[in-house]
């Protein structure tokens, strides 16, 4: 007996509105927002606020933005976008939030946080928990927008075949 694999795409199914990859582009908008200009609605911007938009805020819009985009461009052709993308998503828009409340600015009465203030030692642990977080919302973003445009692509499924030299050609020719 022989066995043999042949690639098939997956048959997409019916086409979606793609809703949900506009809730992730509104989202990733206000996650970027809440990096850059969160530390304003509780009176303590400073001067690091244009650094954060110039950055951190910018690579997180990029990063969720393409990524609804994919999301919805997924749902448009009829596939389904893996659990898994959607846990890194809510994972990188946690990951913002928090940095949003324990990011610093400078402000006339020092560096302050949003859940913080001025005060040590929560000063220095909100500071050092703000930069493994941006790095971690970074990169579940990116790992989010590369499963996202896979997943736009439909998937790739593996089935097995019984027989003889049919299905050796078959295969041969997939």
């Amino acid at each position: 007996m022989t066995y043999s694999a042949i690639r098939v795409r997956a048959t997409p199914g019916v086409s979606r509105s793609g809703r949900t990859g506009v809730v992730v582009i509104v989202a990733g908008i206000a996650v970027a927002g809440w990096i850059s200009f969160g530390r304003h609605l509780f009176g303590i911007g400073g001067e690091l606020t244009i650094a954060y938009a110039a950055t951190l805020g910018i690579i997180f819009a990029v990063l969720l933005v393409l990524t609804g985009l994919a999301v919805r461009h997924t749902a448009r052709r009829g596939f389904e976008t893996r659990a898994m993308t959607q846990a890194l998503l809510i994972a990188s828009g946690v990951c913002g939030f928090l940095l949003g409340l324990t990011i610093p600015d400078s402000t006339p009465r020092g560096l302050q946080t949003i859940i913080s203030g001025p005060t040590e030692p929560a000063l220095g642990i909100a500071i050092g928990i703000a930069n493994p977080l941006g790095v971690i919302g970074i990169a579940t973003a990116i790992i989010a927008l590369v499963l996202a445009i896979r997943d736009s692509r439909g998937r790739i499924t593996l089935v097995e075949s019984w027989g003889g030299e049919e299905t050796a050609e078959a295969a041969d020719r997939a």
